[in-house]
């Protein structure tokens, strides 16, 4: 208990605030010596029977691998994409409302995959004379890049669209609405990138980047694709939609964190 009460008056003394909005309090930076990365966490509350915590992880950033000592842990995704893993077994992909339940001294690490930031809320059983957490070993790049379980490769497209130049203005203003859109709500939507032919304007290719197969079915099903699917069925006048297969989807993933 006392060495509980000395890390969360560490934590509390920091006081350095998330950059950006999240939907329960993550205030604070948690010490770097147990995290990798920027990782921002608040204690929401706290009885005698549990313990209820906010967490932001930044992109890329995770905790080390720990353990709760007869305490089983409930982890609730509130936002953006985020990884767990379990010693020996494949790590897991994790989107916004997926719940996880960790068994009492179950060896594990969550964090944020490289293109997403995810925000986490955490209940934990608290155990009378137990530590509230034991810290192991930090994660390595190795662990932290290895393959995701029961996901497929990225999905990867290179879109061809010649569209009717009567209607091309028309067309390009809502390819560029939904990309916008789609990259900036979606988290599974790595890129959506349009171009034009410089030797025909109504030659448009658009370079589509899916972080999983269930990334590209969610954003089939959202209203500004919906809007942008229906609304160009007229003005387009051939579509094709190879499918590409990404020869190194971890460094792929990687490189669109360069352009922050």
């Amino acid at each position: 208990m006392k060495k509980f009460l000395l890390c969360l008056a560490l934590l509390c003394s920091l006081g350095i605030q998330a950059q950006q909005p999240t939907i329960f309090p993550a205030e604070h930076v948690a010490p770097a010596d147990n995290n990798t990365g920027i990782v921002h966490i608040s204690v929401l509350s706290r009885s005698e029977r549990q313990m209820t915590t906010n967490f932001l992880f930044e992109r890329g950033s995770r905790n080390s691998w720990h353990y709760h000592p007869g305490a089983t842990q409930v982890l609730m995704v509130l936002d953006g994409e985020a990884y767990y893993q379990e010693e020996g077994q494949p790590k897991q992909l994790l989107h916004k409302g997926d719940v996880v339940t960790t068994a009492p001294n179950t060896r594990h690490w969550n964090g944020a995959t490289p293109w997403s930031s995810a925000e986490c809320l955490t209940i934990t059983e608290v155990i009378s004379d137990a530590e509230h957490v034991v810290q192991l070993r930090k994660v390595t790049d190795e662990e932290f890049s290895s393959p995701v379980a029961g996901e497929g490769a990225m999905i990867v497209r290179l879109a061809q669209v010649e569209v009717y130049p009567e209607y091309l203005k028309e067309y390009l203003a809502l390819a560029n609405e939904v990309d916008r859109l789609s990259v900036e709500r979606e988290p599974g939507v790595i890129c959506l990138f349009p171009m034009q032919s410089a030797e025909d304007p109504t030659q448009i290719r658009i370079l589509e980047i899916y972080a999983s197969d269930d990334a590209y079915q969610q954003h089939l099903k959202t209203d500004h694709f919906q809007k942008y699917k229906q609304g160009t069925l007229h003005m387009v006048k051939d579509l094709k939609l190879p499918t590409m297969r990404p020869l190194d989807p971890q460094t792929m993933k990687l490189i669109f964190t360069k352009q922050r």
